[in-house]
């Protein structure tokens, strides 16, 4: 009989290297591949002795050869930049704060990548990675479900995936309950990378001062800081771009007794205000999506869902109100405002399943 086959997308991270150590506890024959998707000679912005990626191509070899399967490094440098990176760098300098990381997994990782690995190794495999998630399958129809790890759970990034793709991947980890128990049965297996850090910030890119990084491709033109509730200015700002909604570190706002957070941008004016009258500006029930994306079908109107504005926070309530076209009206819990271009992703009211995901226009 055959061998079965699987390839597991291997990060140099601990989830990654778990997944693989699992799926070889099944049986698989295991085939790892790893992505190099930045490259610091073509980006000026690469801070000296910060290459991420060059750590953790090392650290994919040293997880591969530990389990002992063989290793394919692609470079996907110039697909990353033409359909991630280049596509975020326009919507930020229209002041939409988008989130590269889902364009990262549906259009690179199970798009490039799972196309190339199925050329490589034959059409009938799977890519798995360390996601945590769930595929389930219920009369041919997928669904993307959380996982038993509600923390960790990654299914926000993975909103914009096709049943077209989530047939062909394998989340190994969606039974685990806690980080730390992946961590323990890395150190138990003795895997290289058990106490590796998990990673932060941009998709491939890694952890930066994230203006400071963009600032490398992205202008910002300055404007004053304005008090919305005294109308007064209260400084200079250094490109609306830079700022998110709700935001109060970095807003240049000094010498004043209270606190502010951004709650507007108008014309080149950053809108302020302050924390005692914060709720008056900020906390909305409702808003507009657009570029509207379903892993099976729309929800109908009137339909309630569960929202969630961030990775980071918590599920909302929220109420269907009008689709028309690529435009959704969104009635929700009270909640704090959300930046224009941030993704608004829906899940089923009982947490389990994502419905897929939107762009955030505007509150209403």
């Amino acid at each position: 009989m055959e061998e079965k086959k699987i390839v597991i997308a291997l990060s140099g991270g601990v989830d990654s290297a778990v997944s693989a150590y699992l799926l070889k506890q099944q049986g698989y024959k295991v085939i790892g591949v790893h992505m190099q998707n930045w490259d610091k000679q073509l980006n000026e912005s690469e801070l000296e002795g910060s290459c991420q990626g060059e750590k953790d191509s090392i650290m994919a070899q040293k997880v591969a050869s530990f389990l002992k399967i063989p290793l394919y490094i692609y470079n996907f440098t110039q697909e990353y930049w033409e359909n991630v990176f280049k596509p975020y760098l326009s919507d930020f300098e229209k002041n939409l704060i988008g989130n590269p990381d889902l364009g990262c997994n549906s259009k690179i990782k199970f798009g490039v990548l799972l196309e190339t690995v199925k050329k490589e190794f034959g059409k009938g495999i799977k890519l798995a990675t360390g996601h945590y998630a769930r595929v389930t399958e219920e009369e041919g129809i997928y669904y993307l479900e959380s996982c038993n790890n509600p923390k960790k759970d990654q299914t926000y990034f993975l909103s914009r995936l096709t049943q077209e793709q989530l047939r062909e991947i394998v989340f190994p980890l969606s039974e685990f309950e806690s980080k730390s128990e992946v961590r323990r049965l890395a150190k138990e297996i003795g895997l290289p990378n058990w106490d590796k850090k998990s990673s932060a910030g941009i998709c491939f890119i890694g952890k930066r001062e994230f203006s400071s990084f963009l600032s490398s491709y992205v202008k910002g033109e300055g404007g004053e800081i304005i008090d919305v509730e005294r109308a007064e200015s209260l400084g200079k700002h250094k490109g609306l771009c830079y700022y998110s909604i709700n935001q109060r570190k970095g807003t240049c706002v000094s010498g004043q007794r209270e606190k502010y957070y951004v709650c507007g941008k108008e014309n080149s004016n950053l809108l302020v205000c302050r924390e005692s009258v914060r709720d008056k500006y900020l906390i909305k029930e409702g808003c507009l999506v657009t570029n509207l994306h379903w892993i099976y079908k729309a929800p109908k109107v009137g339909e309630q869902v569960l929202v969630k504005f961030k990775h980071t926070s918590n599920f909302i309530s929220g109420k269907i109100e009008e689709i028309k076209s690529e435009l959704m009206r969104l009635s929700h819990q009270a909640s704090c405002a959300s930046t224009p271009g941030q993704y608004v992703v829906f899940y089923s009211t009982n947490k389990k399943r994502c419905l897929g995901s939107g762009v955030y226009h505007n509150s209403i």
